[in-house]
């Protein structure tokens, strides 16, 4: 019954995370200039719910869809923001990895989508050395 009472009282973060998201990708396409005096936060906080999700239960589908939504959020803002994300590769290739490596399928796919669309429209050169450097570590 605890479980059920935390799942039911968690509902209402997993719906705020998402309409953030939604929020985040709508700003990326019509207002970017807002994002981008901020974009170190905002992607500083996506790989924050990628990684610290609200429920600890590893098969959790919702938190998943969750974590899914952001994976595709920062596709989105690679795709929109391009360049601009240059000084955020690191960190989103390193996030984007270990998502890779330890979720579900559907997660892991996403992942590596995200991954291919921020190596094609972030500098080649900033793309190469984030994942070279996430390869060495």
């Amino acid at each position: 019954a605890a479980l059920v009472e935390r799942k039911i009282n968690l509902l209402p973060f997993r719906e705020l995370k998402e309409k953030g998201l939604l929020t985040i990708k709508h700003l990326a396409g019509s207002h970017s200039e807002v994002l981008l005096c901020r974009l170190g936060e905002v992607c500083w906080q996506l790989p924050v719910i990628l990684m610290f999700p609200l429920c600890a239960s590893p098969g959790d589908q919702p938190r998943s869809k969750v974590s899914c939504s952001a994976i595709v959020t920062l596709g989105e803002l690679s795709v929109t923001l391009k360049k601009d994300m240059d000084s955020e590769v690191d960190e989103v290739a390193r996030v984007l990895l270990q998502t890779v490596s330890s979720s579900p399928e559907f997660v892991q796919k996403a992942g590596s989508q995200t991954l291919g669309i921020m190596v094609e429209n972030v500098t080649p050169a900033r793309a190469m050395t984030a994942l070279m450097d996430m390869g060495v570590k």
